[in-house]
């Protein structure tokens, strides 16, 4: 058994469609223990290709072409990075300390690009933050990207050309992400910054951008935007999107996935939320029915409007310090303000004083209840947590790993903090407050006066 103690042998055999041109594969599990459980999901869609255990031992999948995808086991944070090749055999181990590996060179190099770019990010933030010359940031990072793609090259006759290619643009992809989540979020630029020059330097979309398609997402908002000055209108940037890419499947994974973005990472797309609502949503998803990624903007889709206002809110259940069970529905008649937090998440500690002092501003109202519920994976972190702050006003309440449940997804919580208020009828007033105290005592007051 070497450096393992267990083997989950993946045979993923693949053999040409006739009529389609997919490649057919069957993924095998052969194990005599009963330890784990493997999901594989593709990096660019988040869906699932394959998942095996001990009761589904064979399941057939379809792969159109070369791609990257993460090997999730049971434990939180288990994941290895895999490329999936047609006609290629896959075995996963699953090693003593629950970790996974492939033994896949090619694998190897992958998930060093994956870590050593975010080290690298953390090893240089006070450059990062703190310089003024901000067009220096890209000429260092660049610097980095040359580095590692000298790396992969070492390996270059290891690796079949498709696969050393597709390294290649993991390499600068991820590079390009991070540089443009600084400017574009972190440092809030205008695309006009001459620090986006560098997105000239990604070359047109091919086979690959579909392994890590969202660098072109913000490459095209950039460029829109230097033609454009603001966003005209949410059908207008789709529009752009076509127009740049004339390939249809290409175009229309970006624009499932740029829908998807505006409902699940909102805060990535600033400057296109005030031109998105309900309405915004349902014409997009009728013009698009015949997107081949239909069914990606369909499920955000569903989970945006069940959070949006005036709907009545979900009836999710939680659990308070003292392990008694409370629904949603428990409290109905009062206004109810919930601050989704998570003992992990800087910024939700970073408010929770504020949250405290609303807390005990409506202590003893009755018609209003000031809710922290916690989304942790770990009930005992909140629970510790809770006790080192010491007794404090409000409701305290706990649903694990909330972000993931049916709470998470009727409400559309993909990042915290988020700051809810429902009314007295059990009807959202608002899906996403910001954290301004005088705008939310305003709201609260208004609420609890309303019939």
């Amino acid at each position: 058994m070497k450096s393992y103690t267990i083997g989950l042998v993946f045979m993923i055999c693949l053999a040409f469609s006739c009529k389609h041109g997919d490649k057919e594969a069957y993924v095998h599990l052969n194990s005599t223990y009963v330890l784990d459980s493997i999901v594989i999901l593709d990096t660019a869609t988040e869906r699932t290709i394959a998942s095996v255990n001990s009761e589904n031992k064979k399941q057939q999948m379809k792969l159109k072409w070369t791609t990257v995808a993460s090997i999730n086991g049971r434990l939180k944070n288990n994941r290895y990075l895999t490329i999936l090749e047609p006609q290629k055999d896959l075995n996963v181990l699953v090693k003593a300390d629950s970790s996974l590996t492939t033994h896949i060179k090619a694998d190897s190099i992958l998930n060093y690009l994956s870590k050593s770019n975010l080290d690298f990010a953390n090893n240089n933030l006070s450059f990062i933050f703190e310089t003024e010359a901000l067009d220096s940031i890209p000429i260092f990072f660049d610097a980095f990207r040359k580095q590692r793609a000298e790396e992969i090259n070492l390996f270059r006759k290891e690796l079949n050309p498709k696969v050393l290619t597709l390294l290649h643009y993991q390499n600068e992809a991820r590079i390009y992400s991070f540089l443009l989540w600084l400017g574009r979020v972190s440092k809030n630029l205008e695309a006009s910054n001459s620090f986006f020059d560098f997105v000239h330097k990604i070359p047109p979309p091919d086979w690959t951008s579909r392994t890590f398609p969202s660098i072109y997402l913000y490459k095209y908002e950039i460029e829109y935007l230097r033609k454009n000055l603001n966003i005209q209108n949410i059908s207008d940037f789709l529009s752009y999107l076509d127009e740049m890419v004339p390939d249809k499947e290409t175009s229309d994974l970006f624009k499932a996935l740029y829908i998807k973005g505006l409902i699940k990472s909102p805060s990535y797309w600033g400057k296109h939320i005030e031109h998105f609502n309900t309405d915004v949503l349902s014409d997009i998803m009728m013009d698009e029915k015949d997107n081949i990624h239909y069914s990606l903007m369909q499920e955000a889709a569903q989970s945006f409007y069940k959070s949006q206002n005036k709907s009545f809110a979900y009836n999710f259940k939680a659990v308070d310090q003292h392990n008694k069970s409370l629904h949603l529905e428990d409290i109905k008649g009062k206004v109810v303000f919930i601050d989704v937090w998570a003992t992990w998440c800087g910024p939700c500690i970073q408010h929770r004083p504020k949250v405290l002092e609303l807390a005990k501003k409506y202590d003893d109202n009755d018609n209003v209840e000031i809710v922290m519920l916690s989304v942790d994976s770990s009930k005992e972190l909140w629970l510790s947590f809770l006790e080192k702050e010491g007794n404090q006003p409000g409701l305290n309440l706990f649903i694990k790993d909330g972000m993931k449940t049916d709470f998470g997804q009727h409400f559309n919580i993909t990042e915290i903090p988020r700051y809810i208020m429902i009314g007295k009828d059990g009807r959202i007033l608002n899906s996403r407050m910001e954290m301004e105290m005088e705008v939310i005592e305003a709201d609260i007051e208004a609420a609890r006066s309303a019939n």
